[in-house]
Order: structure tokens, then sequence, then C-alpha cells
């Protein structure tokens, strides 16, 4: 019996716990961005990636705009925050092989590797800067360095389409690299701070 009422009671406890967790508990962050308006300058290439650079940037447009947070301008000058976006490498890498010939790829994995930069136009300071960000795909095509017309006209279309996907996929990574709640300066010097204290700490131990 003493049992019984021992379980009950822990049964009890438990409910009553994740009841109190689940009441705390809301979805999302509570953390409040440090600008309300932003400005997205052009991406700059500087990998071979082809055709990424409008497409890329009206990707990135659109997806601010869908996620409605900050307010996306047209000027530069009246924004609290400026974004930059450098393509920095693209690379194609064979994957599966023809069985007529296995020197002939059938299957490209495409990755597209962007840098980005958060500037604070009102403090003149960066936010964040150079944060490296990889999207990738595959591709089902014939041999682009094939010879005969008919495979590279499939394949530049192939790729075409493929770079549509990875445009999309980078976007929503920097919209959310950009508008998840980050710690702030303060928070991150204290963070630091206790990091190294706690290392000190155990060198002397």
């Amino acid at each position: 019996m003493k049992a019984q009422r021992t379980l009950l009671c822990g049964l009890s406890l438990i409910i009553v716990a994740l009841f109190s967790g689940c009441a705390s508990y809301k979805l999302g962050s509570h953390g409040t961005l440090p600008f309300e308006t932003i400005y997205i300058r052009p991406a700059v290439n500087e990998s071979f990636a082809p055709q990424s650079q409008a497409i890329i940037s009206a990707q990135i447009r659109e997806a601010f705009i869908r996620d409605g947070r900050v307010r996306v301008l047209n000027k530069e000058t009246e924004a609290d925050a400026v974004l930059d976006v450098t393509l920095t490498d693209y690379e194609r890498q064979a994957g599966a092989r023809s069985r007529v010939d296995t020197e002939v790829a059938r299957t490209f994995r495409l990755e597209l590797t962007a840098e980005i930069s958060l500037y604070n136009a009102n403090s003149g300071d960066f936010y964040f800067e150079s944060r490296r960000l990889e999207q990738s795909t595959s591709v089902y095509s014939d041999n682009p360095y094939a010879t005969t017309t008919a495979q590279k006209q499939g394949y530049v279309q192939a790729e075409y389409n493929a770079m549509s996907r990875i445009a999309r996929g980078i976007a929503r990574q920097i919209t959310d690299e950009v508008l998840s709640p980050w710690p702030s300066r303060k928070e991150e010097a204290i963070a630091i701070a206790a990091d190294e204290a706690e290392s000190v700490e155990a060198a002397t131990e």
C-alpha cells in the first residue's frame, strides 16, 4: 500500500512538472531584432556559378518580404541594416556513372558557397561579418564536358533548373541567419568572459 502511494505521488509530481513545463514553453524565441528595416545589396558573384547573381538576389529579397519581420527598403541610406552577399565558390562533383561508359557522369552534385555580412547603419559597424553558408543539390543529366551538342544543351538546361533550387535554399538560409535572434554584444561579452574564467580556473586546478 505504501509502495502504491509512493508511486502515485511520484506520477503526480511528474505530471505537474510536465504541465508546468508546457505552460511556460512558447513556440519561437523572444529575442528582439535590433533593426526594423533592411537594405539588401545585389549579390556579388565571385564564383563560377552560371546565371546566379540575378536569381539569387531576387530570391533573397522575396524570402525577407515573405517572412515579414523586417521591412525591405529600396534605399540603402534609409535602412537600419544593410546585407551584403558574396557568392564565393561553386563546385560540380560527378555522381553516378553511365553503365555504357563509366567515364560519362549521369548525375552531378552542385554546391554553392556564400558569405554574408550584416552592417549596422546606425552605429557604423557590423552585426556580423563574413559568415559562410552552403547550399547543394543534384543534377540528373549528361556529362557537361561531353562533345556532342545535344548532351551539352541537356546539361545546361538541367543546371539552370538546379540553380533555381539552390537560389531558394540559400535565400532561406540567409533569411534565417539574419532574422534568427542572436545574443547582443553585451551578452556575447559576458559569455566570453565566463568561458575565459572557467578556462583559467581549470588551468590552475
